[in-house]
């Protein structure tokens, strides 16, 4: 019998070993896991959620947490508003106490969105967010490419007066990233995304 009980133990220690193994490996997993951990153990759900496209994803925002699990992002590269909306759904029902969102510049440089299509895209990206956090959207930043200055601005402009009318508060960082509508040298490493020093400036 106590054998039949060690090996049993021996199995289950050795499938959980799996799992964690394999959500330390696999992103996705990784992320289903901590989901389904934080709407189930609310002691221990994330402060932070972090949603966007690579800027977001690539910023060392787990700086803003001392404790383990603190900040939890689900920001991925290549992410356009909407996919933006669904990261928020994902999301949705976990106790945090601040949802960070960026997104924007991609539908832009890459799907070439006219600002009536961005500012549709915005407005549902919000009505998903959860009544019960506080929500912080960072304007785009410009890029090194002049020729998408006015377009960034005016979506820009587009998405705070949408953010006033929801109550979500809105962090300009261009003042510090950027100047005359193009990015500092010293604040990308391509044009685009952001270098250490401009992660340093937008996770401080």
């Amino acid at each position: 019998m106590i054998l039949i009980f060690t090996l049993l133990f021996a199995a289950v220690f050795l499938l959980a070993a799996t799992v964690a193994v394999f959500a330390l490996v696999n992103r996705g997993a990784r992320e289903a896991m901590l989901l389904s951990v934080a709407r189930n153990q609310r002691w221990i759900a994330p402060r932070i959620i972090v949603v966007g496209d690579s800027l977001a994803a690539c910023c060392p925002f787990g700086t803003l947490s001392r404790r383990p699990l603190g900040v939890l992002t689900l920001a991925k590269g290549g992410a356009t508003l909407k996919e933006i909306a669904g990261q928020i759904m994902q999301a949705r029902g976990i106790a945090a106490r601040y949802v960070v969102i960026d997104g924007g510049l991609n539908d832009i440089l890459f799907d070439a969105a006219p600002p009536e299509q961005i500012e549709r895209d915005f407005r549902a990206l919000l009505r998903r967010l959860d009544d019960g956090a506080t929500a912080i959207f960072t304007l785009m930043p410009h890029v090194a490419d002049r020729a998408y200055s006015e377009r960034i601005e005016a979506a820009n402009r587009r998405m705070a007066a949408l953010c006033a009318e929801h109550g979500v508060a809105v962090l300009d960082l261009n003042p510090e990233l950027s100047t005359g509508g193009v990015r500092r040298s010293e604040m990308t490493d391509d044009g685009l995304h952001f270098s250490a020093r401009a992660n340093d400036t937008v996770s401080g």
